[in-house]
């Protein structure tokens, strides 16, 4: 578990607490939930830094307990967060509370609200969670001019002719122009993404910009956060590959799906996994869509951990059997029951 960073403006010796946290949100908390945003309040106020495990220990919780807390008020509205590649959280930011011109309590990113992040480096970038990806604008000959005129262009094109074993061509040369400039990867941060996918034996340009807009969307912005986010990556691919019954390395829409899981999405694991065991009960084939079904439906009803999708599950069925019962013991309304005297009918046949 990665050490969060925890920056503040500095610690004025007390806590202020929100009257609207006290009276409209703390009464819907659990217990775990409120002690949570109280220690994220009290430590916001100075530079500090701190594991999962550590508000674990302090509370005598679980991690999963802390986590599951941190997604409730990321649900309610009180703060944001971050995920890397494997879907470990990454970066938390806190929101200020005010009350809105229409008189409702909302929760609202405040200027000066403090910052919490999760890095595997001091290097990190505070940067809001999952931005959404630039487009690849239609880049014209004399953008691609202008961009081999830069200083140090010669150097990367000649190195990425290296790496890939071929000359790069002008569509080539338009993603590494959206790389550097739109995705805001510097060279080294480039050298190491060819590396890496030809690491993997891909040298399309097509799975290239695949991985950068993944690590964009990551948040990751320095060698160090790759290389620590591809290694954990790596074995949770590994797994969810595994699992839905693939082997080698993942396609480019294959990567797109774990991605979007792991990163858009935010789920654990664990609940990539569960997700992948259900698909593979229920069909032989494309079973990356249908494990996409399932976890963007799971996402869109707001669940983030296991036992959330289990009670949900578990209410979905006994509805349903309830539903089943209720037709089966019921008549339509117009149709009215009736009794016969079958001894009576007996005589009337026997006289006649």
């Amino acid at each position: 578990m990665s050490r969060i960073m925890l920056t503040g403006d500095g610690n004025l010796g007390s806590t202020a607490v929100s009257n609207v946290f006290i009276d409209h949100y703390m009464k819907e908390a659990n217990d775990a939930q409120i002690k949570v945003y109280l220690y994220l309040l009290r430590n916001s106020g100075s530079d500090s830094s701190f594991e999962i495990g550590d508000i674990a220990d302090t509370f005598n919780h679980t991690e999963k307990d802390v986590i599951r807390s941190l997604k409730y008020w990321e649900k309610e509205g009180l703060l944001r967060l971050r995920y890397d590649l494997t879907g470990e959280i990454c970066g938390i930011t806190l929101l200020g509370i005010r009350k809105e011109d229409t008189g409702e309590e909302k929760a609202v990113a405040a200027p000066a609200a403090p910052v919490l992040s999760i890095v595997p480096s001091i290097e990190e970038k505070k940067v809001p969670a999952h931005p959404p990806v630039p487009e690849k604008p239609s880049y014209s000959a004399d953008d691609l001019r202008a961009f081999k005129a830069e200083t140090r262009t010669e150097e990367l094109i000649a190195v990425t002719e290296s790496y890939l074993a071929k000359t790069i061509s002008p569509s080539d040369l338009r993603s590494l122009l959206y790389i550097h400039k739109e995705l805001s990867f510097d060279f080294e941060m480039l050298d190491l993404l060819l590396q890496y996918c030809v690491s993997k034996n891909k040298r399309s340009f097509n799975y290239i910009e695949a991985v950068a807009v993944s690590w964009f969307q990551q948040g990751i912005k320095t060698p160090a956060q790759a290389k620590d986010g591809i290694a954990r990556y790596e074995r949770t691919t590994f797994d969810i590959m595994a699992a839905l019954g693939k082997s080698g390395t993942p396609t480019i829409k294959e990567t797109e799906f774990i991605s979007r899981w792991l990163g858009t999405y935010g789920f654990d694991r664990e609940v990539v996994l569960a997700a992948c065991e259900r698909t593979v009960m229920k069909t032989e084939s494309d079973r990356f869509p249908y494990a996409e079904g399932i976890l963007s439906k799971w996402h869109e009803q707001g669940l983030c951990t296991l036992a959330e999708i289990e009670t949900a599950e578990e209410n979905y069925r006994k509805a349903k059997q309830a539903n089943t019962a209720c037709k089966t013991n019921s008549y339509p309304a117009s149709y009215q029951k009736s009794t016969y005297d079958f001894a009576a009918l007996q005589k009337f046949i026997n006289e006649n």
